[in-house]
């Protein structure tokens, strides 16, 4: 299922204009005579550029369809997250907004930082849950994958905004409901926003033992990113995502996290936490354990 779903995705794409590859072109007056320019009968030699590094979040912006399949794979990796929470299909039918998948619930106080490369991973997450139901509900693979695979389109070559989601999802639901005409037994599809009705804290804080640890965290599917686009994931730098722990109060974690701790004599030491199994006592610590220099 998630070859065909790439595939289907690919194919779309490649028929809608991105807005990330769309230059504006400069309009120029055509009565206006433009002045000669002289031109230097010498040779100048060659400059070499000093090649410049992207950051992972450059990257994605740069070429949005190419990191949108490659955060995708990602997402089919780390798919334990999204089969944990499957629901089963409500007497009514099966509701495309059910699972409530918006940035803040799957990466907490990274919403805003993660940018583009945050709604990419939003977005892969909620259309493998809509393949899996979907599959559960009585449709068949190859039209779920053809019409996931125009919605994603649609939405990379739109950048991935919220009005475009809007028509995106409009024309899905049509084109489900023409699937399911030729589909007996499917679950009728409809969309309703119930998200505003049970909000879940995913606030915690946290401390270091010993005390004194300087500490920055990453949400693990960035981490995962990061290491995919073959950057160093635990360079803050090129691996743009990390955040600073904050002085005081608590902080945000929607899903599995990676830290980092320096601690005063200089040592790091990093790791993997979920938040969940923190969630009963409200903190989470995180112990010295050195690794590097």
């Amino acid at each position: 299922m998630t070859k065909t779903a790439t595939f289907a995705f690919l194919v779309f794409l490649a028929a809608a204009p991105c807005w990330a590859q769309t230059a504006t072109p400069v309009a120029v007056a055509p009565d206006v005579a433009q002045p000669a320019v002289a031109q230097p009968s010498v040779a100048q030699p060659t400059v070499a550029q000093p090649t410049v590094a992207q950051s992972s979040s450059e990257r994605v912006r740069d070429n949005p369809s190419l990191q949108y399949v490659l955060i995708k794979s990602v997402a089919a990796q780390v798919i334990g997250v999204v089969d944990a929470r499957a629901l089963s299909v409500e007497p009514e039918g099966y509701n495309l907004l059910k699972y409530c998948w918006k940035s803040a619930n799957v990466l907490g106080d990274w919403s805003e930082h993660a940018g583009l490369t945050g709604e990419m991973v939003v977005r892969a997450l909620e259309t493998y849950s809509w393949a899996r139901d979907l599959g559960r509900a009585g449709y068949p693979a190859a039209g779920v994958a053809e019409a996931v695979g125009r919605y994603e389109a649609a939405l990379v070559a739109a950048g991935f905004t919220e009005a475009a989601r809007e028509r995106a999802l409009d024309a899905l639901v049509g084109t489900l409901e023409e699937i399911r005409r030729g589909a007996p037994g499917a679950a009728k599809i409809f969309k309703v926003n119930r998200c505003g009705r049970e909000i879940r804290s995913l606030a915690l804080n946290h401390k270091t033992a010993p005390e004194a640890g300087r500490v920055r965290f990453i949400p693990y599917v960035l981490h995962r990113i990061c290491g995919a686009q073959q950057l160093d994931p635990d360079d803050p730098v090129r691996c743009d995502y990390w955040k600073a722990a904050k002085a005081d109060g608590p902080m945000s974690f929607a899903g599995p996290m990676v830290y980092s701790v320096r601690w005063p004599d200089g040592s790091v030491a990093t790791g993997e936490f979920d938040p969940d199994a923190s969630r009963d006592v409200g903190i989470v610590t995180l112990r010295e354990r050195a690794l590097k220099k």
